[in-house]
This record gives structure tokens, sequence and C-alpha cells, in this order.
């Protein structure tokens, strides 16, 4: 008897709560009225170079005098680093003496070939002998050409020694300093020492990596806004340069790197510099919006007409002669691209639970920052794009001073806070926001869950099994008789 009471205690008190959450819930409404709808992409990023130069020295040596810094500015031909000059200069030396003594040889042999040629007129010496005087004419023409190609190589590398900036930009990352030896980047192995970084930074870009969900309505030549964490209130106008084609996957998720070019004339971006890319997908002026607070799914729907003291039998059988009524306009049979309000029943039924929608659209999204169109331009209400991608929804739409109505709409393009309504509803109207309304009916199931679990009561006090294997169990703990062991 004492388990019993118990028992009727907790299910009174279950009781109690649950008409206490069953309270009708204030419902606040909006107006369908004009604004203008913005779709855009959105992801983190880092500001870099477009292009960033490598300077290396051709020569070896020692640094002996370096005329710049990280940061500094420079023009093509300045001065950036002095390497020892003593090597190539006296390379430099020697092959302007040996240039000097084949042009003297060059000289004597071509009077002596002169002369061979005289002599042998005259038949005073024989053609083995003029012969040899024409050879050692040509060799002294080869061993010239030899001295002045050399020559001309060791300027190269007397000139070498010299690094100046080949382009104009700034010097970004220095990596050797004054008196360091450094290997020349055409004989030593691995490419030589790297002594700057430079690039021009009156352009530059951000890699943005984008959410698959997002990266197919980003194509290049969008415009693009970016806000980095430096200048929070200032954004830089930019330019989608390309999307590279190889994914990065980072914590499981896959993203792709979008390239943004910036403006940078007044040099406040800097390399490294991280913050928000914003691609401008679509913008729609002027169009009619509802609240995404106000739009529910035809399987939603149903489950809140508690909360706002209707019917959910009735609110469904509404849903379903809207659905029918704008399917069947366009049918074959009754207008073009509707549904046939003969088809079977579980056709239908699959359309109220969301399964799928009114023919011939389907219901999509278009990323994480909102659902709906892909018109180049905006349109007015009533001249929706033809192809543009729509799907359906139901509002609750305040008919009175307290009452509201079932409504199915079809919505177009739309970001988290509004969607573009191109049928089903007219400025000026009121509809319920059913965001509470939707938490409290999920807090209902969740605790129906729950008691279901519990058996209907209190947590610990299931209902106890009637029968043991084997035997029956009294009706009551007292006085029961354990079973004998075996």
């Amino acid at each position: 008897m004492k388990r019993s009471f118990l028992f009727l205690l907790a299910v009174t008190a279950v009781a109690a709560c649950a008409k206490k959450e069953e309270q009708t819930l204030a419902i606040q409404t909006a107006t369908v009225d004009r604004r203008t709808i913005v779709l855009d992409a959105t992801a983190s990023g880092a500001v870099e170079p477009i292009n960033v130069v490598e300077v290396k020295s051709k020569s070896s040596g020692q640094i002996t005098k370096m005329t710049v810094e990280t940061g500094s500015e420079v023009r093509p031909g300045d001065l950036l680093v002095q390497v020892d000059t003593r090597d190539v200069q006296n390379q430099y030396d020697q092959s302007a003496a040996d240039l000097n003594a084949a042009d003297a040889k060059l000289q004597v042999s071509e009077a002596q070939r002169k002369r061979a040629e005289d002599l042998f007129k005259q038949r005073i010496i024989t053609a083995q002998e003029n012969e040899a005087a024409q050879l050692d004419y040509a060799n002294s023409q080869a061993q010239v050409i030899r001295a002045r190609t050399s020559l001309d190589l060791s300027k190269q590398r007397l000139e070498d020694a010299t690094v100046r900036a080949p382009v104009a930009g700034t010097i970004i990352e220095k990596t050797v300093s004054l008196g360091q030896v450094i290997t020349s980047a055409t004989s030593a192995f691995g490419g030589g020492t790297t002594l700057l970084k430079m690039a021009d930074l009156n352009e530059v870009r951000m890699r943005a990596l984008f959410n698959e969900t997002d990266i197919g309505a980003v194509q290049p030549g969008q415009q693009a806004t970016v806000t980095v964490d430096a200048y929070p209130n200032r954004p830089f106008r930019g330019t989608v340069e390309k999307i590279e084609p190889q994914a990065v996957v980072q914590q499981s998720v896959t993203l792709f790197p979008v390239l943004i070019n910036l403006s940078n004339r007044e040099g406040l971006l800097k390399t490294g510099m991280n913050g928000e890319a914003s691609v401008l997908v679509e913008r729609r002026e002027n169009v009619l919006a509802v609240s995404n607070d106000a739009v529910r799914t035809t399987r939603e729907a149903p489950m809140l007409a508690g909360s706002l003291g209707l019917n959910q039998d009735s609110v469904s059988a509404q849903i379903q002669a809207q659905m029918a009524s704008a399917g069947s306009a366009g049918r074959p049979d009754a207008g073009e691209g509707g549904l046939n309000i003969s088809e079977p029943p579980r056709e239908m039924r699959r359309i109220m639970r969301g399964e799928v929608d009114l023919p011939p659209q389907r219901d999509t999204s278009a990323g994480r920052r909102g659902q709906g169109g892909t018109a180049a331009t905006p349109k007015p209400q009533g001249e929706f794009p033809m192809g543009a991608r729509t799907r359906s929804g139901v509002v609750f739409v305040k008919v009175g001073d307290a009452t509201f109505e079932p409504r199915v709409i079809r919505l177009g393009l739309g970001n988290f806070d509004y969607t573009e309504v191109v049928s089903g509803l007219e400025e000026g109207d009121q509809v319920a926001l059913l965001g509470a309304a939707a938490i409290q009916v999920a807090r209902d199931s969740s605790n129906a869950r729950f008691r279901s679990m519990t058996g209907g009561g209190m947590p610990g006090m299931q209902k106890q099994p009637s029968t043991t294997s084997g035997s029956s169990a009294p009706a009551s703990g007292r006085g029961a008789t354990p079973p004998a062991k075996q």
C-alpha cells in the first residue's frame, strides 16, 4: 500500500509539471515588408603578397656591405648587398692580360702569314712551311676569342658581386647579415644562399579557406569585402582572382583556398594579417521578405499548432489542401508544372512529411549563409526569374485579434535573418514568430521520451515484473517467499 501511494504521488507530480509546461506561450508577431536581401559567403584567411622575389647572389664570398633592412622600400637597380670582390677582381685582371697577350700573338701571326705567302709565291719556302704559317694564324685567332670570352665571364662575376634590386618593392625578410660568407646560386649545390625576400605590397591578396558547401557559389570576378583584425571598422574592397583546385582538410573539414586581390596603396595591410573575407553571391533590392523565425517546414508546422491554440489535425488538413491547390494549378491537365490532386495519397503524405516538394521546383539550400536563388538581377514581387530555385514553407498569419491560420508560401533568396517571399504573402501581413514555440515543443518531446523511458513514473520506480521463471510472484512484497534454491 505504501509503495502504491508513493507511485500515485509521483504520477500526480509529473502530470502537474506537464500541465504547467503546456501553458500557452506569448506569441510575438512580425510584419511582412520589403527589404534588401544580401547573400554572401564568408571565410577566414590571411594576407599575403602576390609575388615574392627571392634575391640571391651569383657570386660566392663574404658580405662586405648591406644597405637595406626589413621593411625598406627599394627601386629597380638599388644596391642591396655587396660581396667581397677581391677574387673576382683578380680573375678579371688576369683575363684582361690574357686578352692583351692573345691580341699581340694574333698580330705577329698575321705578319708571319703574309710573309710566308710572299715567299711561297717566289718559291723560296715550301708549301708545308706556308701551311704552318696559316695554321699558326688560325690558332692565334681562336686564342683571342677564348681570351675575350674569359674576360666577359670575369666581368660578369665582378658585377654579380654587387647585388641590386631586380624590381621595385619592399624587403619582407632578410636571412643574412654583414660579414656572413655566402655561396653562389649558380655553382653551389642546393641553389645557393638566399639573401633577401622582397615583394610589391601595393597589391596584396588574401588566401581565404571557404567551406565546400559555399565554394559552389564563389566565382572568379565576384566582388569581395575583407576585414582584418587590425582594422575592424575599415573594410577593404577586392575581387576574387581564382579558386585553387586542391582542397585543404583541417580537422576533418574540407576547405578550398580562394585568392582575393586587394589594393594596398595606403600600406595598411601587412603580410600575415588575419581577417575575414565576405564574397557577395547575390543581392536583391526591395523584395518582399519574411523573418526566418516565422518560417517552418510542412512537417514542423502541425507540431507547433498547439502553441497557437490551434488543432494539429486541422492545421495538417489546411496545409495539405493548400499544397494540393497550389500544385494542381501547374499540371498538364490543370496548368503546367503542378501536382494533380488525383495522385495517390502516399505521394501527398510524402509531401506533408517534407520528403518531396511541389514539382517542378526542388527544396535546395545555398550554403551556410542562406537558401535560394541564383538569379543575376533583382526581380520585383511576382516576377521571380524563370529557373530560379525556390522552396516551400509554412507561416502562421494573424487573421484576428488572437487568431492565426497556416499558409503555405514559396521562398526564394535568403540569409541568416530574412528570406524572400515569392508568393503566398502580401506586404503588411502579420506572421507569428515561432522560435520560442519550437523550443518549447522540443522540450515537451524530450520530456515525453523521458517519461516513456521511466515507465510513466519517477526514476527508479519502474514497474516490477509480475512473474518469475517457473513460479508466480505475490501481489505485494509482504509475505513473499523466496524461491527455493536449486
